[in-house]
């Protein structure tokens, strides 16, 4: 063999060994990527099924739960394009039955001022609120709902973390109710009742309106007399005051 055939031979070998290196480097290139959006999709899964599962039933509507489980089923048919080996007939299957599960949201909870049982659970839940109305809006710029969906679902969701609110105002005029006195404590409480009353639109919180209403009216009562013995001691004041200077004014003159 030639030296010009042995270095043809050199250059086609190097030039094959080039090839399948960059055969071998676009193949693992395109393994991770498929890796890195198969990881965000089951992010977006997770963070869905969070949602769904922990966000309060008072808080959503069934508008909101189909919403992400049509969300879901989206990002499931998107994972399986990725990963051959998920059971996708599961996971909707799964879906469908949560889908038919009827929607009730509960009455408000009788003798109770509080949406929620604690403070630590309406900020927990006020989280939630805005975690969902994040993914909404997140839904929208992607361009998987329209406008009109995004702002049904955003204007319950603002609703919804309004109320979470008042619970807190709430939770901290008991607090100030126990430690403090009703002198201070009623101007929060009449703070989360003109909350309450401003987001009643279809009255739906009526009954708890009426509950606090009830409460600010007892702490008016008690107040009353308080404050009737204090406006008494002040004009009894006044009275003595103005008597003192009438009498040196008396002695006074010649």
């Amino acid at each position: 063999m030639s030296p010009t055939e042995t270095a043809a031979v050199i250059l086609t070998g190097v030039f094959i060994m080039a090839m399948l290196a960059i055969a071998v480097q676009t193949a693992e290139n395109q393994r991770r990527e498929r890796q890195l959006k198969l990881l965000a999709i089951r992010n977006h899964i997770r963070g869905t099924e969070h949602l769904l599962d922990s966000l309060p039933i008072e808080c959503q509507t069934e508008s909101l739960k189909s919403l992400m489980i049509h969300t879901l089923k989206g990002l499931w048919l998107s994972a399986v394009k990725l990963d051959k080996s998920i059971q996708l007939e599961e996971h909707i299957q799964k879906l469908n039955e949560r889908e038919k599960d009827p929607f009730t949201p509960p009455a408000f909870p009788v003798n109770q001022r509080t949406l929620f049982q604690d403070r630590n659970m309406a900020q927990r839940n006020r989280s939630l609120v805005r975690e969902t109305a994040q993914f909404v809006i997140e839904l929208k710029q992607k361009n998987l709902i329209n406008s009109d969906t995004a702002q049904q679902q955003l204007r319950h969701l603002k609703t919804s973390y309004q109320r979470c609110n008042a619970d807190l105002v709430l939770f901290e005029a008991q607090n100030m109710l126990e430690t403090r006195g009703s002198q201070v404590a009623i101007h929060r409480f009449r703070t989360a009742f003109m909350q309450l009353r401003k987001i009643n639109l279809n009255h739906q919180l009526d009954p708890q309106i009426t509950q606090l209403q009830t409460l600010i009216e007892g702490l008016e009562a008690e107040l009353h007399p308080m404050e009737t013995e204090h406006s008494e001691q002040e004009d009894l004041a006044n009275r003595t005051e103005s008597a003192d200077v009438q009498t040196k004014i008396s002695s006074a003159t010649p």
